[in-house]
């Protein structure tokens, strides 16, 4: 087995709750009292170029929730959104491990939209764990196409081998080995540790 020298950390669902996910467009269409399904059939007609950068947050916003008049202004709308993300502590203890061991190049590898993947870097301080982002809006690619994962690859110059991709969804982790990855599949917020562990990674 290679050497493990990259960690690769997916962010929501892993170090974060999910930024932007079905249920908390859920929870947003009931607190501001709009049709979801309306909103969600707008959602998915552009989410992908959401996430990969190609339209900004407000453009999306006025696709999916104010091509009518409301009762409620953007800046309250963007306000629920940035509630939504909440720290996962038992990963950033994980990752404040790592980062006093200093023996990885740790790097968050996460589909997130422009705005709101700049608000939780700054927010939860994530450039205290991570070197770097790679993330669709900035690479316009998005897993699980192998497109991303072989943009990373370019970027680092590493074997794929030589990286963990650590992420909750199992389209991500089969995409990632197809690539050549070693992954730790992590559905629930518990364990992080050990599944390194397995890995070789020893705290």
């Amino acid at each position: 087995m290679a050497k493990i020298t990259h960690l690769f950390f997916d962010l929501g669902g892993v170090c974060l709750t999910n930024g932007w996910d079905h249920h908390s467009r859920e929870k947003a269409a009931e607190y501001f009292d709009y049709d979801y399904r309306e909103s969600d059939e707008r959602h998915v007609q552009i989410s992908e170029k959401f996430e990969t950068g190609q339209i900004s947050r407000r453009n999306y916003l006025k696709e999916i929730v104010f091509f009518k008049k409301r009762k409620f202004t953007e800046k309250d709308f963007v306000g629920f959104m940035e509630s939504q993300s909440k720290a996962h502590k038992s990963s950033f203890e994980v990752l404040e491990k790592l980062r006093l061991q200093d023996k990885y190049t740790i790097s968050a590898f996460n589909n997130e939209s422009l705005e709101l993947n700049l608000y939780r870097i700054e927010k939860f301080k994530l450039k205290r764990y991570f070197s770097n982002f790679f993330s669709s809006c900035f690479l316009g690619a998005k897993k699980p196409d192998s497109e991303i994962f072989q943009k990373v690859l370019g970027i680092t110059q590493i074997r794929a081998e030589q990286g963990i991709l650590i992420d909750d969804r199992e389209g991500n982790i089969t995409a990632a080995a197809e690539c050549g990855f070693q992954t730790v599949y992590f559905p629930e917020v518990v364990g992080l540790e050990e599944k390194l562990n397995k890995k070789g990674i020893i705290f």
